[in-house]
């Protein structure tokens, strides 16, 4: 559904000073488009989980996942200024790096968009030439999701692959920061007495500290809490100040973003194959298990 809003771009909010670097920010207008998005948001969940279940440690899977989105995430960089996208959430070379790692250096040679990213970027490219407070809609759900659910993913993977390997110490300490997190989410939860769907009431999930080779997507070397602190701000100084219309047109484009991701999300590949190996694997480790059962048995 296109939007034909071309309210001009309001002035933002003027910010506080000096709160770059804090964590915390206020989240009424984070509440009020989650709880816009929700449902399309919870499709997306659901596609995403049943597609990567078992094909998440598949590099072939994986990359092809970073490539779906590659295109996107280099529009956002070369179409938005930095007031709204700081040059420290660029992921455009990090990616490409990635696939070197993986493809090789002449990955570009072979390389074109699918037709659903075609179709996307189409869209984009009117958002944009319409109002790019509307294009920010789509750059702010999207790095929201590299810095949450692309940290969760990407550490599970590293996880089944055996690239996430720390010293004892190091996993203690990893340990006790999550307890802390945890905690803190628990009191603030019983404190407000908050429903499960309060973001602040959310424990922040683990970032990948790491970053072996051919895993720079997902890195951030900051904080990602204040990295996400930081995003939210920006759409807070500017949400704040949208008039009705605006903010219907906003509120929309967000739901857009999940409705074209899902298209993308379906064009990966290799997700049956991998999922079918996997199933093949665990059919065979249970049979083996059985089978020893029963000559143990005899």
């Amino acid at each position: 559904m296109e939007t034909t809003v071309e309210t001009q771009a309001p002035a933002p909010a003027p910010a506080s000073e000096n709160v770059e670097d804090v964590e915390f920010v206020d989240m009424a207008f984070t509440k009020e488009l989650r709880k816009a998005t929700k449902d399309v948001h919870n499709l997306t969940d659901v596609l995403v989980n049943a597609k990567f279940a078992l094909a998440l440690s598949d590099d072939e899977v994986w990359y092809d996942g970073l490539l779906a989105f590659y295109e996107l995430y280099k529009f956002f960089e070369t179409h938005l200024p930095e007031r709204l996208l700081p040059k420290e959430f660029y992921r455009t070379a990090a990616f490409e790096r990635d696939f070197d790692y993986f493809y090789g250096s002449n990955w570009r040679d072979s390389y074109e968009p699918r037709p659903a990213v075609k179709k996307y970027l189409e869209h984009l490219e009117k958002i944009a030439a319409q109002n790019e407070l509307l294009l920010f809609a789509y750059s702010y759900q999207m790095y929201m999701a590299l810095m949450s659910g692309g940290q969760m993913l990407q550490k599970k993977r590293m996880i089944a692959r055996k690239l996430w390997i720390f010293s004892k110490s190091d996993d203690e300490e990893q340990q006790k920061q999550a307890d802390k997190e945890a905690d803190v989410a628990t009191a603030r939860a019983a404190d407000a007495s908050l429903n499960k769907d309060d973001l602040e009431a959310r424990p922040m999930p683990a970032q990948v500290t790491i970053c072996p080779p051919g895993c720079e997507a997902t890195y951030f070397p900051e904080k990602i809490s204040v990295l996400k602190a930081k995003l939210r701000r920006v759409f807070n100084n500017h949400y704040g100040a949208f008039d009705d219309d605006l903010r219907a047109a906003f509120i929309e484009e967000s739901r857009n973003v999940f409705r074209f991701n899902i298209e993308v999300v379906r064009t990966i590949k290799g997700v049956n194959r991998a999922n079918l190996r996997k199933l093949a694997l665990a059919v065979i480790f249970v049979s083996s298990i059985v089978l020893a059962v029963k000559f143990a048995l005899k």
